[in-house]
């Protein structure tokens, strides 16, 4: 039966094509995909080294020499009589991650939320359970978000932490770090540490690891960061628009970037506030037209490399909108698909349109991140991180 289909396909010119392409390879060939050497994996955790827990504070944590970073998660635990949905918009402002004093990576809150907003859903449905859902009253409520700087989203460029120079992480509190579900302030953040998963080699391939990457004075890798430009804010009555030209972002960064992620908020003082719904986006530059998508549009802007678009799950983080110039890359790592240049653009501007559905006068912040490309550099001498370049 099956000679029939062989005879048929080598008479086939596009399969005769295929098969002479230097592309071609045989997945039944016995151990032909690349397998890693044996390692030692923990969880460690790792208590505040300075600093104080509460509003508008900031602390900080040694990281470990214990071997390869490949996870880092940042836990806190609130006392509270039940929380909001998106409460760590309000409990965080930003996490810095350090080589000795030097920042060399941030995240800020808005990161974090373009960043959920990207996944697909069975890697949301982990995320909505450990950070955005809202908690019903206990005791202690347990809160874990995946910091996942550009180091950790490829296995070959996670921190060799006991060959760098000692790194660190800084953490500064929201201004609103207490509020509750009732908007009151007797929520209280009890504790705040680390989880750091560790990859340890025994000393032949660790050995190896030293040899192959820093056989030169430096060893460069391709990473991904974030820049935020500043936040526009625009009053907006109830039932209205926020203008005929909507509220305009100018574009001040310089740098490559990969994905613009573009969020809308309500203004609040007493209770984190979701990203609102977003009409229509408007990308310009040099007098050209790049991006402009409205209503439903929007939701196939991630084009994925099959030509059909992807979506998390439906709440509102999939309100935040993604101008992507390269491919979504499902749950894998992927290539680097594509980047964007902001240096040689003239007067580049990202318009917002959105309508104040609330019953209420509103005032609301719109946010643009930037997902940008950079090469950071390791000091083979001192093992100093460093950004090497970024436009």
């Amino acid at each position: 039966m099956s000679s029939l289909v062989n005879n048929s396909n080598s008479n086939s010119a596009l399969i005769n094509t295929l098969n002479a392409s230097n592309s071609l390879m045989n997945p039944n060939v016995y151990s032909i995909a690349p397998i890693y050497p044996a390692s030692a994996t923990i969880y460690q955790k790792t208590e505040k080294s300075s600093g104080n827990i509460g509003a508008s504070q900031t602390i900080s944590f040694d990281l470990m020499k214990y071997g390869i970073a490949q996870q880092l998660l940042l836990c806190y635990e609130k006392t509270t009589g039940g929380t909001l949905a998106y409460d760590f918009l309000s409990v965080l402002d930003r996490v810095e991650l350090l080589s000795a004093s030097k920042v060399i990576d941030t995240l800020t809150n808005y990161d974090l939320v373009s960043m959920f907003s990207d996944l697909d859903a069975s890697q949301y449905n982990v995320v909505a359970k450990t950070v955005i859902d809202g908690r019903a009253p206990a005791p202690t409520n347990l809160y874990v978000i995946p910091l996942t700087f550009g180091f950790f989203k490829r296995v070959d460029t996670n921190l060799n932490l006991q060959f760098n120079e000692p790194m660190s992480i800084r953490v500064k509190f929201g201004a609103n770090v207490n509020f509750d579900n009732a908007g009151g302030t007797t929520s209280l953040l009890s504790d705040c540490y680390l989880r750091l998963r560790y990859k340890a080699y025994n000393e032949a391939d660790y050995s190896e690891i030293l040899t192959q990457n820093y056989n030169e004075s430096e060893l460069s890798q391709l990473v991904t960061g974030y820049y935020d430009e500043s936040i526009e804010s625009v009053a907006v009555n109830a039932g209205q628009n926020n203008g005929i030209n909507g509220t305009s972002i100018e574009l001040k960064n310089t740098d490559c970037v990969n994905s613009f992620y573009v969020v809308v908020r309500t203004q609040s003082n007493t209770a984190p506030k979701p990203p609102f719904k977003i009409d229509r986006v408007k990308l310009t530059a040099s007098g050209q037209e790049i991006f402009d998508l409205s209503g439903p549009e929007l939701f196939m802007s991630k084009l994925c490399h099959n030509g059909y678009c992807v979506s998390g799950s439906d709440d509102p983080t999939q309100n935040v909108v993604k101008i992507q110039t390269g491919l979504w890359e499902y749950s894998g790592t992927g290539t680097q698909s594509n980047t964007m240049s902001l240096r040689e653009l003239n007067n580049p501007k990202i318009q917002v349109f959105f309508t104040n559905t609330l019953a209420t006068n509103e005032t609301f912040d719109v946010v643009v991140c930037e997902d940008v490309a950079k090469i950071v550099g390791t000091v083979s001498s001192s093992g100093r991180v460093n950004t090497n370049l970024v436009n």
